[in-house]
């Protein structure tokens, strides 16, 4: 099992993620696109780390590190990391269907198709990177 510092710190670590993968997505969009879907992005972020931090008050997860503890804040965890994860999936989407709307007709169903196939390649990732956040908080092995 992982150290019990590095159970504390897998929730940090996703939202400095997000944030740093959601800014470098917004670049390049228009005020308004910033405006909604970074803002959609941001309000997401601060939820996540703000209910994280309160279950791990009220769970005991500072003081104790049991496993009851950590199991109650995984269960807030895992679901925002997916939540978060198709979140992101989603922008880059839409940045690049955006990009191949701007092309030609042959070129266009080459973007749409590299999409398709960058996101069943996310999702697939998205599982193995799923499994390992699962992992820090939920015990598998006795």
């Amino acid at each position: 099992m992982l150290a019990k510092k590095e159970l504390s710190t897998i929730d940090y670590i996703l939202f400095i993620l997000f944030i740093v993968i959601g800014w470098c997505l917004l670049i390049g969009m228009t005020k308004v696109e910033k405006k909604w879907i970074g803002g959609t992005g941001a309000v997401f972020a601060v939820i996540f780390i703000v209910v994280s931090q309160i279950i791990k008050l009220q769970s005991g997860f500072f003081s104790a590190r049991t496993t009851e503890a950590s199991t109650s804040v995984g269960q807030w965890v895992v679901p925002c990391f997916l939540i978060l994860g198709f979140y992101v999936l989603g922008i880059i989407n839409y940045r690049l269907v955006k990009l191949a709307l701007t092309k030609q007709s042959w070129q266009r169903w080459g973007w749409i198709g590299f999409v398709i196939l960058f996101s069943i390649l996310y999702i697939w990732v998205g599982g193995f990177a799923l499994f390992i956040v699962a992992f820090t908080y939920f015990p598998f092995a006795p």
